[in-house]
């Protein structure tokens, strides 16, 4: 690459463009044309010129970053207009250069490309969250017009993840926590396994660093104590495989880091994880896998439950393999995938692969009938009519289920997520046969339409003419698409007809706890209508009948404004008061004594629910709370709240410490504590061992950042070891 073709701006950082160039096009090399390669490397020369007024934070060139960009979508051998709007994915947005500029010099489709990650670059995730929703639904429906968008998207999301570099812990934090939320699910679902891994690690490292440490160093210790009998195994394997003539490329792997630490939060402990390391054969043909299976259980002794067929019944994003859980060399658990080269392109690539080649072949074809299936569903979400913070709750479960398998009379697999109803099950079939359900028969007997369904069970839906969806079905309902259907049903119901609707569920709802609706005055009626935010009885009745307002969530405010008790089981931690709070910062507990649970001590900007309680009024819980689960067995006895703005002041939260046990361990905490001007108390301490104590109080804070800069300061004392809420 000649001086003379490079800005002046560039020409001190020559040696690293080039060599980052040349990089990008020796890996694209590998599977474009050499015509491809070419258009590559002009764009990157165009970005170059293009940029060459602007600098990355760290001081280098920026056109470094578009370059990485492209790097990275090169690593699923995705297409050549893919990797020039990767190059050229900022010029829009960051320089003077428009659409018919691009569209001139590399084509419509690359300008079309560059055009839509720009839009999404425009999307802010920090706003409020009728915006975030709205924002999300945008971004959403460029992915279902061209799914190239959202996969320069993901490596751009990537890259910027791998330089968060010296931002302070809450941003790195914030970014993570988005990407976590919206980005890798993404990636998930569009089967892109090399990106979902890359993201997913990246955000469990920036959200919990010392986690992160620690889980990294147990699994390398765990792995040099195990490779030699994880080395023995796959040899054996692969002798096998060589003397049944079956040519296969074998290799191992680790399974990653946040994966097993999710794994860990259900299991408790690593020794239960059974597939941490993994050995994968790739074979050639779908019979040779299922020879592979026969030959591996014959060596190793399976783990009963530990066999998967993904390939008779892919994932929703259309991965095919065959897993399995054996017991190899000295005991060690070991989970062995067999694939078939194809479907290997489609569990690394996922829907990069409809660009990878030009000759479709089968699994490819499957895979592409999968995600195009899945896009239609989303396109449907998107014209349902429904408003964006509905849309994006629907993506979300939508995004990333936990997928079970059913069957119709005719064998037709259903796929649904896990959780799902009969209902569910009713609208995968057909909007209409959801709609006029009036039965559900599972393995021959009928169910109630509240239960939940599991895998390999089959259907039949019993319909009549006439029927029409209930508001009480969105209580049960898990799958988007039904929950979407129900709504837009209800939503066109004349007025009348769902003020119908509402008084006879709230009547029917109301008398099963021995009340009329009658009973109630209207100057009670006017304060619940008040806190609702409503005008009148109509519009209560009207919202109930539409599915806006939950039966469980109205019926639990009607008991507790005329003083009667929701029957609840109180937890053990709320024996004790917890701290009596003003009823105006929390959203949903308006006008109700309320407390903030002694269990979890939940914090402004957290997601909290409430449960009624007859001593302690409304009590405030973080969602993720213990004590949840507890309630979760009874779903009409919780309300989902919120923190409104005014949620200012001072918050109790109890801090537990691992510290030395060496003299004055105590005092220099509770000087520290003092040191920061701080309300504390409930001051208590326990030896563990000999070397070391636990230190529990209770500490006064503003917000999250407030908690985590006091965390940060006592972690520095030289005594102490460990620094955690609660």
């Amino acid at each position: 690459m000649e001086s003379h073709n490079l800005p002046p701006n560039l020409l001190p950082w020559r040696k690293e463009f080039e060599i980052k160039v040349d990089r990008l096009l020796r890996i694209v090399g590998r599977y474009l044309s050499e015509e491809e390669v070419q258009e590559v490397k002009r764009a990157c020369i165009y970005g170059a010129f293009a940029h060459q007024e602007q600098f990355r934070s760290s001081g280098e060139p920026y056109i470094f970053h578009p370059i990485a960009v492209a790097l990275i979508l090169s690593e699923v051998q995705i297409d050549k207009s893919s990797l020039v709007g990767a190059i050229l994915h900022d010029v829009i947005e960051d320089t003077e250069i428009g659409y018919e500029e691009i569209k001139l010099e590399f084509g419509e489709e690359v300008a079309q490309i560059v055009d839509g990650v720009t839009k999404l670059t425009k999307i802010k995730f920090r706003s409020k969250e009728e915006a975030k929703a709205e924002n999300f639904r945008k971004m959403i429906l460029a992915m279902t017009k061209d799914l190239r968008i959202i996969m320069v998207k993901l490596a751009d999301r990537l890259h910027n993840m791998r330089t968060l570099g010296s931002l302070p812990a809450y941003k790195k934090r914030r970014i993570a926590n988005e990407t976590l939320e919206v980005y890798a699910p993404i990636a998930a679902r569009l089967g892109m396994y090399v990106l979902q891994v890359y993201l997913e690690n990246l955000c469990f490292e920036n959200i919990y660093p010392m986690r992160h440490a620690v889980l990294a160093k147990a699994i390398d210790e765990k792995y040099a104590n195990e490779s030699e009998n994880l080395t023995r195994i796959k040899d054996v394997i692969y002798d096998r495989l060589v003397r049944s003539n079956i040519l296969s490329r074998i290799s191992t792997r680790q399974k990653h880091l946040w994966s097993i630490y999710n794994k860990l939060k259900i299991k408790g402990k690593i020794e239960l994880v059974y597939d941490i390391f993994a050995i994968r054969v790739i074979v050639s043909t779908v019979d040779e896998c299922y020879r592979v299976l026969g030959m591996v259980h014959q060596l190793y002794k399976p783990i009963i439950g530990g066999f998967k067929d993904y390939i008779a019944i892919p994932k929703g994003n259309g991965y095919q393999s065959l897993h399995t859980i054996v017991f190899g060399r000295n005991g060690l658990p070991v989970e062995v995938q067999i694939r078939t080269r194809d479907m290997h392109v489609i569990a690394e690539a996922g829907a990069a692969a409809h660009w990878r080649y030009k000759d479709a072949y089968e699994g490819q074809e499957h895979n592409q009938i999968r995600t195009n299936k899945w896009l239609d569903s989303v396109t449907e979400l998107q014209d349902s009519g429904i408003s964006s913070e509905e849309f994006m709750e629907a993506m979300k479960a939508n995004l990333f289920p936990k997928e079970i398998y059913l069957f119709t009379p005719k064998g037709r697999i259903i796929e649904l997520p896990k959780g799902s109803t009969g209902i569910d099950f009713a609208y995968a079939v057909h909007t209409e046969v959801g709609n006029r359900c009036k039965a559900i028969i599972v393995d021959g007997q009928e169910v109630s339409f509240s239960q939940s369904l599991h895998n390999g069970q089959t259907v039949e839906i019993v319909t009549e003419e006439g029927l029409r969806p209930s508001p009480k079905w969105l209580d049960y309902v898990v799958s988007a698409r039904a929950r979407t259907s129900i709504l837009t049903y209800l939503s066109k119901l004349p007025n009348d007809v769902s003020i119908c609707i509402g008084e006879e569920l709230l009547t029917k709802a109301l008398e099963e706890k021995g009340i009329l609706l009658d009973d109630f005055t209207s100057t009670d009626r006017d304060v619940l209508l008040e806190e609702l935010d409503l005008g009148t009885k109509e519009e209560l009745l009207m919202g109930i009948g539409r599915g806006k307002y939950p039966m469980h969530y109205v019926i639990n405010r009607f008991l507790v404004k005329q003083g009667l008790e929701v029957e609840m089981h109180e937890a053990p931690e709320e024996e004790d008061d917890g701290l009596e709070v003003s009823s105006d910062i929390i959203i949903g507990a308006e006008k109700m004594k309320t407390t903030l649970g002694r269990c979890c001590y939940p914090l402004p900007g957290e997601s909290i629910i409430g449960y009624l309680s007859q001593r302690q009024g409304m009590v405030i819980h973080q969602v993720d709370c213990a004590n949840v689960e507890n309630y979760k067995k009874q779903a009409d006895r919780w309300i989902p709240l919120a923190w409104s703005k005014k949620a200012q002041g001072d918050f109790p939260v109890q801090l537990t410490l691992i510290a030395k046990n060496r003299r004055g361990a105590i005092a220099s905490v509770s000087a520290k504590v003092t040191e920061m001007n701080l309300d504390f108390g409930e001051f208590m301490s326990e030896p563990m061992s000999d070397d070391l104590v636990r230190i529990r109080f209770v500490v006064d804070v503003e917000d999250r950042k407030h908690l985590a800069d006091i965390m940060r300061e006592i972690r520095l004392l030289p005594l102490v070891e460990r620094v955690s809420r609660r």
